[in-house]
């Protein structure tokens, strides 16, 4: 009898159960829960890939490969599952909760360029962020987006609320500021244009909030203090008012591609009413349509501005750097920006190429209106805005075309 026992005992006990991966494949799936707001974000080909999966005996390694492509395609979020019972007998509910990624810090590289004729430009930002809060300091020096390289620091603090729908809080940034040659020589033909100004502080406190599905509008405010250096060094502000739309709209449709539509208005007012020693409007639009279907994507943009009023150099617009008319120096297209500004550009990339096509026109109300046009072409690590690329970009005009090559990401 002891030695039935011992032989029993020694037998292994997980001999007649079932790993404990497959103890619901009996099941069969009655649904599978998402939020809606997740939903919206995710591609057609995902959503048939979960509908495929009701009905059907439950399959973890399928599940698996779902969680897998929604995490994917939704960077900075994380995918908890979950089991429950169905309302009949021998089914279940599979739940997956899409959350954002809880990171106590992060280091985010929001712009790395290079333009032959610009030099660099290059910024990070850490951020800490808790339970909606998110605060956040970064160093920033750029001399692509406006006329004058500026250099300095930046900190915030956002909150989200209302499942990201509401966003509210606040930047601080402090600017000094260097001007090139071309710059300052054309400020003397140009009496209507304020002067060159050395170190600018803004303080900017703006809220958004998503009122239809894709619809946000924003508002706030933006208090600028700036030194002007000439004719005298003395302390400017210029105090405004800013506003908001946003349209955006994404869709797939089977072995059609993905198509997505974005559009944005921006409203920046200055007025003495805050203080000001400037009054302007300054009125900014722009869309894009972007569609990708296996390696290919083509991506048209439309970027517009219309400036009233006599407004500081920095909110001038330019045309000319890693994002518009990539063929020109800005220096040589308008030194000190312009009142009104128009570009177009057409981007297509396959697979590892990028071929893009500019065309745009800036001027003042009496000055001289030039449409130009440029082509770039070279390589890209992707289809996505924080993509490498390398271009090679010409001026389309008569005469000697000198290229300029640029390099980074995010343009």
């Amino acid at each position: 009898m002891r030695a039935a026992l011992i032989f029993l005992s020694s037998l292994p006990l997980f001999c007649n159960q079932e790993p404990a991966l497959n103890v619901n494949s009996r099941y069969t799936v009655e649904s599978i829960e998402l939020s809606a707001r997740a939903e919206s974000k995710l591609s057609g080909s995902v959503k048939t890939e979960i509908r495929k999966l009701i009905g059907e005996k439950f399959n973890q390694e399928m599940v698996d490969r779902v969680v897998q492509r929604i995490r994917r395609e939704l960077r900075g979020y994380r995918v908890v599952q979950t089991i429950a019972k169905g309302s009949k007998p021998e089914n279940i509910r599979v739940i997956l909760d899409v959350m954002r990624s809880k990171r106590d810090g992060e280091v985010i590289l929001p712009r790395l360029v290079y333009n032959s004729k610009e030099n660099f430009s290059f910024g990070a930002d850490a951020a800490w962020q808790s339970d909606g809060h998110r605060f956040s300091f970064g160093i920033l020096s750029d001399n692509d987006q406006r006329i004058e390289r500026y250099s300095g620091i930046r900190g915030g603090y956002r909150r989200e609320a209302a499942d990201g729908k509401f966003r509210g809080g606040f930047v601080v940034e402090s600017w000094r500021s260097q001007w090139n040659s071309a710059t300052l020589t054309a400020l003397s033909n140009h009496p209507e244009v304020p002067g060159i100004y050395r170190t600018r502080l803004n303080v900017q406190p703006e809220m958004s909030l998503e009122v239809l599905r894709g619809v946000t509008v924003g508002a706030g405010v933006s208090v600028q203090r700036f030194q002007t250096q000439f004719p005298a060094a003395r302390n400017e502000n210029s105090h405004a008012v800013i506003t908001s739309l946003r349209l955006g709209h994404g869709w797939e449709q089977s072995n059609s591609g993905r198509h997505l539509v974005e559009a944005g208005y921006a409203l920046r007012a200055a007025t003495r009413a805050l203080g000001s020693d400037f009054a302007y409007a300054r009125h900014a639009f722009d869309a894009r349509y972007r569609y990708h279907i296996g390696n290919d994507t083509v991506m048209a943009a439309f970027v517009g501005g219309y400036l009233s009023g006599r407004a500081p150099l920095f909110d001038r617009f330019l045309l000319g750097n890693s994002v518009t008319l990539r063929g020109y120096n800005k220096y040589d297209v308008a030194p000190v920006g312009g009142s009104r500004m128009v570009h177009g550009s057409l981007d297509y990339r396959h697979s590892w190429a990028r071929v893009v096509y500019d065309t745009g026109v800036i001027y003042d109300r009496s000055g001289e209106q030039k449409v130009r046009h440029s082509l770039a072409a070279g390589f890209t690590t992707g289809h996505r805005g924080d993509s490498l690329s390398l271009l090679i970009a010409f001026p389309l005009k008569e005469g000697r075309m000198e290229p300029i090559f640029i390099l980074g990401m995010n343009f």
